[in-house]
């Protein structure tokens, strides 16, 4: 499943999601998004051959045919409106392509700033997180750069969600999901993944 073939499920996914919706908009305007502590994420990616500073400047390569898809349960343990928050996160992934199929388990905190001057038109969040990765399986694709690639690795994630005032509930997410040792303080191996999906808040 090449790049384009998910963008194109993303975007159907956002159609569905948007028009089965659109009939609660009005009661749901009435329900601001940080007021709900819990939230619900699906999201699915692909691997970038570079670095996250690669990801964030459109230099990265996508060439490989290595995916995941991840579902993840979010805790908002702390907030100070509408300006910070902070959350508890973890996760449930599946990798499979080119890289030896194996499940990921994740836990991290993340700190998210929620106040933007265009939030009136497309409500904007930025959060960063930080925690642990363990794979099931040892990666061979981590193994490709790093001979002693570890299963239990530190992870770290940037994230930017956008959403419709009208639909304060949903938003579409743009996650970098990064593994990496913490330079030998954890383990060795490394890994990036470029990830779109969709969050609930209840």
């Amino acid at each position: 499943m090449k790049l384009a073939a998910i963008a194109k499920i993303f975007i159907i996914m956002v159609f569905v999601v948007f028009v089965s919706n659109s009939h609660t908009a009005t009661v749901a305007a009435e329900e601001p998004a940080l007021d709900h502590n819990w939230a619900f994420l699906l999201y699915g990616g692909t691997h970038a051959q570079n670095s996250i500073s690669d990801i964030i400047t459109f230099d990265a390569d996508y060439a490989g045919d290595n995916h995941m898809v991840v579902t993840a349960v979010n805790w908002q343990a702390y907030n100070y409106q509408p300006y910070v928050s902070f959350e508890l996160e973890g996760q449930l992934g599946r990798h499979f392509g080119d890289d030896v199929s194996h499940w990921e388990f994740v836990t991290l905190v993340l700190g998210r700033w929620h106040l933007f001057p265009w939030n009136d038109i497309i409500r904007t969040s930025f959060a960063f997180g930080s925690g642990l990765s363990s794979y099931t399986e040892i990666s061979r694709l981590e193994q490709t750069e790093e001979d002693d690639a570890q299963r239990l690795l530190g992870y770290l994630a940037f994230e930017l969600t956008f959403g419709l005032p009208q639909l304060p509930r949903w938003d579409l997410l743009l996650r970098i999901h990064h593994r990496s040792g913490m330079k030998g303080l954890i383990g060795e191996g490394s890994s990036n993944f470029l990830a779109a999906g969709l969050k609930y808040t209840f």
